[in-house]
């Protein structure tokens, strides 16, 4: 067997021989071309573990191609990109992975900005700015110091490659909020202060927890005359409306207390106009979060489902 023999099974789709084939030859000789067969064949296989949903071995595989991603000579740079992808397979995959963990070991280079399209010609979103996306999520649901340095350098270049894009800058001021620099924050976003503050904070941190819990956000802050829900999102066909709620504290009381019988009579009303201006026939659900925290700390977030709005409670 030689490495040649490796890409062709690869190639015939029969990844799982072409892994157990190259693990022996790649213990005794690290070569070029060994390591390159050894870096593919592996990632063939993380891809397979997550779809059947053995993750404990995609993790470990993981692991051992970031080991291996510095000795692979592609001065096409196809393995950094395969890298980049591998993450964020592995966070969507993995509740417990943190990308802010790895993409220092990975980095991002300026090829990782280009749109892409895919195999119906149709555009879809750089790389890196996928990347962005899951470390944007990341920072809101752990904003520490430690997190915040991890992600600046990234930011940086996320600002110089997208200058308009104003998840950047509200990133940039909460980073800066994080830091305990307030006025810094303020001066950054001046017309969007209010993303701020306690309740919108909140509101950026359930969006995080939808989307890390595979929810799509359809709607942030819909509204339509006095009528008002704060989350409109999708899981599978379900659509979901989210009330969220946020307290610093609990010394009066649990943030989901708030949602009582009156305030569930105006959202239930908010809810049927929007079902009916949107002429919804998808299944339908009302949610809670309650958030205990503030910015600069880590929150503590509980996700009520399927809550009934005719509860009198």
């Amino acid at each position: 067997m030689t490495v040649k023999d490796i890409f062709e099974l690869r190639r015939q789709g029969r990844i799982e021989e072409a892994y157990e084939a190259i693990r022996p030859m790649y213990a005794v000789h690290k070569g070029k071309y060994t390591t390159l067969a050894m870096f593919w064949t592996a990632s063939d296989i993380l891809k397979k573990r997550i779809v059947e949903r053995r993750l404990d071995e995609a993790l470990a595989i993981y692991k051992a191609l970031l080991r291996l991603l510095p000795h692979i000579d592609d001065t096409e740079c196809k393995s950094h990109t395969a890298m980049l992808y591998a993450s964020l397979r592995m966070a969507d995959a993995l509740e417990t992975f943190v990308l802010l963990e790895h993409i220092g070991q990975i980095g991002l280079l300026p090829a990782d900005w280009q749109q892409q399209t895919d195999d119906q010609g149709k555009t879809i979103p750089a790389v890196a700015v996928r990347v962005m996306r899951r470390l944007f999520l990341e920072i809101r649901l752990a904003p520490t110091v430690e997190n915040a340095l991890k992600l600046v350098p990234f930011l940086q270049m996320s600002m110089q490659h997208q200058p308009q894009d104003k998840d950047n800058q509200l990133t940039m001021a909460f980073i800066y909020e994080i830091m305990g620099e307030h006025d810094k924050a303020v001066a950054i976003c001046p017309q969007d202060a209010e993303h701020l503050r306690l309740g919108r904070w909140g509101e950026e941190v359930a969006i995080a927890f939808l989307r890390k819990n595979r929810y799509t956000i359809i709607e942030h802050d819909w509204r339509s005359g006095h009528r008002d829900i704060d989350i409109v999102a999708r899981q599978g066909k379900t659509i979901v409306f989210v009330e969220v709620k946020t307290r610093a504290n609990r010394d009066f009381g649990n943030p989901e207390d708030a949602v009582n019988y009156q305030k569930r009579e105006n959202l239930r009303r908010a809810i049927n106009h929007y079902v009916k201006s949107h002429r919804l026939s998808n299944p339908l659900r009302f949610d809670i979060i309650a958030i205990v925290g503030s910015l600069g700390s880590i929150p503590e977030i509980t996700h009520f489902a399927d809550i009934p709005l005719n509860d009198r409670r």
